[in-house]
């Protein structure tokens, strides 16, 4: 009988990612490849939820959909650069639009990245490595 040797644990615990998106197919699916990358997910369906879920946990990366109920990603982005806390968390927008010019003034001086739908798994995975640190 064959057995499969485990994979030694990392010292460091994985970095932990916000998904935020209105479309629960699309939160799954980005969830689910950067769980498959060895991140661990916290999602949200829109911004409000993604700020209640940012007072229960501290996370290392935001991947933000900017079209979205309730409080869309531009005001979520201005809400938590707002904050001491949040001010410098890495933001990864995923959008179908060209973005770039009208959110890059939002980011402050956290990292922000954009990428459009439908993205890549590579690509998607690429993106966050590179915002991380």
């Amino acid at each position: 009988m064959q057995t499969n040797p485990q994979t030694p644990a990392s010292p460091f615990p994985p970095k932990t990612v916000l998904v935020v998106d209105d479309f629960a197919s699309v939160r799954f699916y980005h969830a689910y490849l950067l769980r498959q990358a060895g991140f661990q997910c916290i999602e949200a369906r829109d911004g409000a939820e993604a700020f209640e879920k940012l007072r229960q946990q501290r996370v290392d990366l935001i991947m933000l959909d900017l079209i979205m109920p309730k409080m869309g990603g531009e005001e979520f982005i201005r809400q938590i650069r707002a904050l001491p806390e949040h001010a410098a968390v890495p933001l990864l927008i995923i959008t179908s639009e060209s973005v770039e010019e009208k959110i890059r003034p939002l980011a402050g001086t956290g990292k922000i990245g954009f990428a459009t739908k439908p993205i890549v798994p590579n690509t998607l995975i690429e993106s966050v490595r590179k915002l991380l640190p």
